[in-house]
């Protein structure tokens, strides 16, 4: 047991600096901006990252001292005044819950604030400022973080998820929590060992299950087998962001720097060498319907959009693979979510029952389709307020800012005032839509879904429908990431830590 005074806090943002949504204060307020008490009772209980730095720090006695917690859903650019509003509460926060004894902070890692590319080295850094140099900060990062040599400068424990479904952010937590009251027990000194690859993946082939980032991330177990090995994260980075840090790393840390080392560039070398197996080629819109449609098995097969997926940056409301759907006369489908809040309005002014023409779709982002003018029925309404009961977040407050479940012929929709992906099955039943007696679930994801959803469906279809989160890396006009990076660019040079280059 120990008596020591442990500030928790929360900073995330993933942002797609191609898209047109910037994220201001209001998108951090409808997701998550708490400070003091209100975060134990926001994430008491969660498997999330902050849920483990609380269950961790109470079973050892520790005073949990909630700071501040800032999350939005992944969307454009964060505006400068939006992130300078969150950094000086956090500041003002830390400095007013002095003395602390270490902090907690779970991150992103693929923030992009206007006119400033690396957010979380900043705010790492300021807090450094506040603290000192000795006391121990732990955090926790997306799999998908852009790691900058900034943020490792401020602290080693940083421990990376390792899963795609994210479903061990609660592990994760719990792991950085454990460290960090180790090392003031122990008094013990923790290194980084940091790599950062020129590659940039795309995402849609992450998935932890199978791949190539599965056999890495075993690799990554394997190695923390290792005397002197505390933890190694495989990140692949967030191709969206056009900023000079993009892309994959490895960050190992350990009490023995130079065993860090090797991992390190053993982990590097691996995940270079096995590059291509990232790329995927998916199947266009119609190739994809027209195998639905021959789908005969007992549970529905799924459309997946991943090139509109919310939790990417995608906008939530294109309409090509809907266009289709509609023009091939698809029968027992759902589709959703459709973040589309002007026609949500127009349901809720007309009333459940009423029958009337709306315009679905293609308000943010029509350059990857019009909006789709049809018939509809509305069935039913709701606040759009659910607990996630599947693996990934369970027991965590959504709120879409209202739904309506909407009839277009064969094909139920549901409509949500907030762009969200489709990640749990409560998103559909806690307005009375059941996605398993459906035939053909055409969903707004990119891999998250699966997680929940994959023991419940036959197939699932990634389609290659246009939208902001497309894996065709080389439809983006990047001007700040580095060059020559894979796999925008052949590779021709040298690589850093093969030819003696240093670790961080």
């Amino acid at each position: 047991m120990t008596n020591h005074r442990i500030g928790i806090a929360f900073c995330y943002h993933e942002s797609h600096t191609f898209s047109p949504v910037k994220t201001d204060i209001r998108a951090f307020e409808q997701e998550c901006l708490v400070e003091g008490d209100d975060i134990l009772s926001t994430f008491r209980g969660t498997r999330t990252e902050v849920g483990g730095f609380i269950d961790v720090l109470e079973q050892n006695g520790a005073a949990v001292v909630p700071l501040v917690c800032a999350a939005a859903i992944p969307s454009g650019t964060v505006t400068a005044s939006a992130y300078e509003t969150i950094e000086e509460r956090m500041l003002a926060a830390i400095g007013r819950a002095q003395p602390l004894d270490g902090i907690l902070l779970a991150l992103h890692g693929a923030m992009v604030v206007e006119g400033l590319a690396d957010p979380e080295g900043r705010l790492l850094s300021r807090i450094r400022a506040i603290v000192g140099a000795d006391l121990p900060i732990a955090t926790t990062l997306d799999l998908h973080a852009n790691v900058t040599r900034q943020m490792v400068e401020q602290t080693p424990m940083q421990f990376g998820f390792k899963t795609y479904p994210h479903v061990d952010m609660y592990e994760q937590g719990v792991r950085a929590a454990s460290l960090l009251l180790h090392s003031l027990a122990a008094k013990q000194v923790y290194h980084a060992s940091f790599i950062k690859l020129p590659m940039m993946p795309p995402s849609i082939n992450m998935l932890t299950q199978e791949g190539p980032m599965h056999d890495l991330v075993e690799l990554a177990r394997a190695a923390e087998e290792r005397e002197g090995i505390v933890n190694v994260s495989v990140f692949g980075g967030f191709p969206y962001s056009d900023i000079p840090d993009v892309g994959a790393s490895i960050l190992v840390i350990a009490a023995d720097k130079p065993a860090g080392d090797r991992v390190a560039r053993f982990l590097a070398d691996k995940m270079w060498d096995q590059r291509e197996r990232f790329l995927l080629s998916l199947p266009g819109i119609q190739e994809a319907v027209d195998e639905a449609l021959r789908w005969e098995g007992d549970r529905p097969i799924v459309l997946a959009d991943v090139s509109d997926n919310p939790l990417s940056g995608g906008t939530g409301d294109t309409t090509g693979l809907l266009s289709e759907l509609l023009s091939r006369r698809v029968r027992n489908a759902l589709f959703g979510a459709l973040y589309d809040p002007e026609t949500l309005d127009a349901c809720r002014r007309a009333g459940v029952g009423a029958e009337l023409t709306l315009r679905l779709g293609g308000k943010h982002s029509p350059e990857f389709g019009a909006p789709v003018e049809v018939p509809a029925k509305v069935i039913r309404l709701s606040d759009g307020r659910f607990r996630n009961q599947g693996p990934m977040n369970t027991g965590l407050l959504v709120d879409t800012n209202g739904a309506a479940h909407i009839r277009v012929e064969g094909i139920d929709l549901l409509i949500t005032g907030r762009a969200l992906s489709a990640n749990d099955p409560e998103l559909f039943r806690h307005i009375g839509i059941e996605p398993t007696e459906k035939r053909i679930l055409a969903l707004k994801v990119k891999n998250h879904f699966r997680a929940a959803f994959e023991p419940l469906v036959g197939r699932i279809i990634n389609v290659d429908a246009p939208g902001l989160a497309s894996n065709k890396l080389r439809n983006f006009l990047y001007r700040h990431i580095p060059r020559p990076i894979w796999p925008i660019d052949d590779w021709k040079g040298d690589l850093p830590w093969r030819k003696g280059g240093h670790t961080a």
